[in-house]
């Protein structure tokens, strides 16, 4: 199996991505991998119909971790975000991904503001990390936010 295309975000979120996945008595694991934060970072973003030019990167994940379903959700929003909106943006997988990422980095600054703003921490670095712990309503506040979302109408429409 080929690992694929780099997939990127910006070093200033790396260290939000680790602290989701990670499993810690003091703070819960909410997302298994990193490639299900960003998968649910670059919906966001195209729902808001925005995102941002990537500066400062680091390698999230490769692209050949993805499944079948996150794969097409990118898929679909790489040809919806074309300026064709046809499919022949497919044949550039390396394009695909650049726009997932610019749409995954405007996607976590809505979740920075929505959701994960009381839990944040900047570190000396200018890097951001997530600070919770086991009372925090920071999961159940995602699951709401997402949820919420899902009520309004479908960005594919």
């Amino acid at each position: 199996m080929s690992l694929g295309n780099r997939i990127y975000v910006r070093k200033k979120y790396i260290d939000i991505y680790r602290e989701l996945r990670t499993d810690k008595p003091s703070s819960p694991r909410i997302f298994t991998e990193n490639k299900d934060l960003f998968v649910l970072c670059s919906t966001i973003g195209f729902k808001f119909g925005k995102r941002n030019e990537l500066k400062n990167t680091e390698m999230l994940l490769w692209s050949g971790t993805l499944d079948e379903h996150q794969d097409t959700i990118l898929k679909a929003i790489a040809v919806k975000s074309s300026d064709e909106q046809n499919l022949s943006i497919l044949d550039d997988q390396e394009k695909v991904y650049r726009i997932a990422e610019q749409y995954a980095d405007k996607g976590m600054e809505i979740l920075i503001v929505e959701i994960f703003q009381p839990y944040i921490k900047e570190q000396e670095d200018g890097t951001l990390t997530i600070v919770y712990n086991e009372k925090a309503d920071l999961l159940k506040q995602l699951i709401y936010y997402v949820d919420s979302m899902n009520e309004e109408i479908s960005p594919f429409e």
